[in-house]
């Protein structure tokens, strides 16, 4: 009888002490620890999904160098070319040479200025992020890996224009599905037709005569594991220097020698 009134009294002491527990954490003032919790496992999920897509984007980078080794592709790639090139149509060249400037870093950044100036400026930050991504990683893919262009190494096709720089990836393509995706990724409503218009503009760079199909598709996947990359990333803090840069310069503006002086007297 003692040991089961022991028992009693070890188990009453328990309980005693768990609601006491609770009531302390659940009191007035009292903060849950949140680091340990909560912004510990965010950051390391976080940085382990950008880990994962840094090398997603290493190793899409050398599947497609190698595809470019090989010759059943580079066959298949120039039989391609071919293909969708002889559909060429001289009457449609106006037309082509006011959309071969969509998605060219020109246009993006045009772009990232009209999300900006219309208050979206999350969006326009995570643009930005993404674009200056893809010029820095297609930039250097093109000059490290120099493959020409269709028109310095096939005869009898048709070239809009004649770009001097490498071939491989197309640039367009990679901003266009870097933009498709980390804007999609913001508004995922508009993820769609996003896609539809870089899939166009990757299309008419092969149709233009100015790219291989594998540079379009090369800069397809680079484009979008960049724009989920740049959509992983926390930019709030870069938001906020550019928001208070970007006030000093409106002041700036707005501050004229004349109502400088309506201000002294």
């Amino acid at each position: 009888m003692e040991g089961a009134a022991d028992k009693r009294s070890l188990g009453s002491l328990g309980k005693e002490l768990w609601k006491a527990s609770e009531d302390a954490l659940t009191a007035p003032g009292h903060s849950s620890p949140s680091f340990g919790d909560r912004v510990l496992p965010e950051k390391l999920f976080a940085l382990r999904r950008e880990l994962v897509l840094l090398c997603l984007l290493a190793l899409a980078i050398v599947l497609f160098l190698l595809l470019l080794q090989t010759q059943s592709a580079v066959a298949w790639d120039t039989s391609l070319f071919l293909t969708v090139n002889s559909w060429w149509n001289p009457s449609y060249e106006l037309a082509c040479r006011i959309f071969s400037e969509l998605g060219s870093f020109y246009f993006w950044f045009a772009a990232i200025f009209v999300l900006w100036i219309a208050g979206k400026r999350e969006a326009a930050t995570y643009l930005l992020v993404a674009i200056l991504i893809h010029i820095a990683v297609g930039g250097s893919l093109k000059y490290l890996i120099d493959r020409p262009r269709p028109f310095e190494i096939l005869q009898d096709i048709n070239s809009l224009y004649l770009p001097e720089d490498p071939s491989f990836p197309s640039g367009h393509t990679e901003g266009s599905f870097a933009a498709a995706a980390v804007l999609g990724m913001k508004y995922k409503r508009f993820l769609i037709p996003l896609a539809a218009f870089a899939a166009f503009v990757g299309f008419g760079r092969v149709y233009y005569g100015v790219h291989f199909p594998l540079d379009v598709i090369g800069g397809a996947v680079f484009g979008i594991l960049i724009g989920l990359l740049a959509f992983s990333f926390d930019l709030s803090k870069l938001q906020a220097r550019m928001e208070r840069g970007w006030d000093k310069m409106i002041a700036g503006i707005r501050r004229t020698p004349g109502t400088e002086q309506k201000g002294r007297k």
